[in-house]
This record gives C-alpha cells, sequence and structure tokens, in this order.
C-alpha cells in the first residue's frame, strides 16, 4: 500500500506541474513553456520529462495497483482494447504524418493531410483515448483518478497551443481552423 501511495503522490505532483506549465503557456504567451522555443531548451525538457515521467507514473500505478476498482467483469478487457487499440494507431498515425520534429513543438509547415484532415489534435486524441481504455484494463481507482487528470491535460494542450500556431501560420492556420475541427 505504500508504493502505491508514493508512486499515485509522485504522478499526482507531475501532472500539476504540467498544469502550471501549461497555464503559463496560455496565461503568458511570452513566457511561454509549450511550445518550446526550441528544442533542448528548459522549456523542452520541462514539459518532455513531467509528461513522460507521469505517463510511466500512470502506467506504473495501474500494474501495482492491479484490479482495485469495481470493474470486475472480464468485458472490462474487451472495452479497454477497443479504446486502446484504435488510441494508439490514431497516435501513431498523427505522429508519423506530422513528424516528430514538428511534433515536439519545432517550427515547420502546418500540416493538413493525414488524421489533420479530420481533426486539428489527432495526437491528443488518440492517446487520451488510449489513456481511457488503460483506465479500463487497469481496473485501478489510482490509475482512474490519474489517467483522468491526464485526460483532461492532453485535450487541454490544444487550446495552450493555438495562440502560437496563430502567430506562426496566421491566415494560413485561420484558413485551416474554419475547415477542421479541433477535436472531431
Amino acid at each position: 500500500m505504500n508504493l502505491i501511495f508514493y508512486v499515485l503522490g509522485l504522478t499526482l505532483i507531475l501532472e500539476l506541474l504540467l498544469a502550471i506549465g501549461l497555464l503559463i503557456s496560455l496565461m503568458y504567451p511570452k513566457h511561454r513553456l509549450w511550445p518550446p522555443p526550441k528544442k533542448g531548451s528548459w522549456q523542452y525538457w520541462y514539459i518532455h520529462s513531467i509528461t513522460e515521467s507521469s505517463i510511466l507514473c500512470f502506467l506504473v500505478l495501474g500494474f501495482i495497483d492491479w484490479n482495485t476498482f469495481f470493474l470486475t467483469h472480464w468485458a472490462r478487457f474487451a472495452i479497454a482494447f477497443s479504446m486502446m487499440i484504435p488510441g494508439t494507431t490514431i497516435f501513431l498515425w498523427a505522429l508519423n504524418t506530422l513528424k516528430l520534429k514538428t511534433s515536439l513543438g519545432s517550427r515547420g509547415k502546418i500540416i493538413t493531410q493525414g488524421p489533420y484532415r479530420y481533426s486539428r489534435n489527432p495526437q491528443y486524441i488518440g492517446f487520451a483515448l488510449f489513456l481511457l481504455g488503460a483506465i479500463f484494463f487497469f481496473n485501478s481507482l489510482s490509475a482512474t483518478i490519474t489517467g483522468w487528470i491526464g485526460i483532461i491535460l492532453f485535450l487541454f494542450t490544444p487550446f495552450v497551443e493555438e495562440s502560437w500556431l496563430k502567430d506562426q501560420f496566421q491566415e494560413e492556420y485561420h484558413n485551416y481552423c474554419k475547415k477542421v475541427p479541433r477535436f472531431i
């Protein structure tokens, strides 16, 4: 039980730090952390190390607190995989289309093909769907709490990026926003 408590606490602290970074970026665009000013900057490392660490902690938490919630029926696995597999597929398709360099916040050109024809944020949708499926898979109260916080953060991030994208791509991004929805 102590290990679960520590990993839960660490995950919540990491998610809080990520939320603070995103809020700073939204409220003070001149001091934004996301998207970072360049690869390798402290802002880059702050956001990426916290995001990746919180995801890792969520996964560890799910396994060490396995099956402690109320979904004990085997059908939860079918529900979980019906979200995790498409979520992972959408995420990887979007990542491959956008390319890793652009996805990590580096400047590039606006991408409107692949899954970006249907959504301006397919990576976030895909990963949020994966997290939702993982919540069912783990059946853990701790993973449910931290997973939902993660989903909220992933779905909040596009609002943080939009002012940066408008600055970078101006009229081209404005036209893209008219044609393609933010999420679905």
